[in-house]
């Protein structure tokens, strides 16, 4: 029986998940301790353990996964758009490239192009304390002298 174990044990072929289950089954040991010894948690090989149990199955059942249902073309329509146009919700970009997509897909393919969110800067309303503030700092520089006043706005300066 140890021989047996250690051979199973020792063995290399197949996945993690199958060593765990030929351990649990044929070594009789627990699904916790055969989770230690190939380093998968306790409640994975516990799981495995189930699910073999309860309908044989040994490997990983085939995801479904999303199918890319875009073409290349309608691909480069959507990023182009997204460029032309940043601010727009991929709820709107679908409509405008008339993509049949879902808003995920959408969002998914710009991720693809490197292209993400981008929200609009949201800026606070003048209170009317701030309105009176900035009154009275403009009455006070009235009486400066502004010939020596650079205005920098649309200049670049460099020293």
């Amino acid at each position: 029986m140890k021989l047996k174990l250690f051979l199973l044990y020792t063995h290399h072929d197949g996945s993690p998940r199958q060593r765990v289950l030929a351990l649990a089954e044929e070594g009789g040991l627990s699904a916790s301790t055969v989770g230690e010894l190939y380093g998968v948690l306790k409640s994975t090989a516990r799981a495995w353990l189930q699910k073999y149990w309860w309908n044989g199955q040994v490997g990983r059942r085939r995801a479904t996964g999303l199918w890319h249902v875009s073409s290349p073309a309608q691909d480069v329509a959507l990023v182009a758009e997204a460029k032309r146009n940043p601010f727009v919700s991929a709820r709107d970009l679908k409509a405008a490239t008339c993509s049949p997509w879902q808003r995920r897909m959408v969002i998914l393919r710009l991720k693809e192009a490197g292209l993400r969110a981008q929200d609009t800067a949201v800026k606070e309303l003048l209170t009317d304390e701030r309105k009176l503030y900035r009154l009275a700092f403009a009455g006070s520089i009235v009486d400066r002298k502004w010939g020596s006043v650079i205005f920098s706005d649309e200049s670049t300066f460099s020293s």
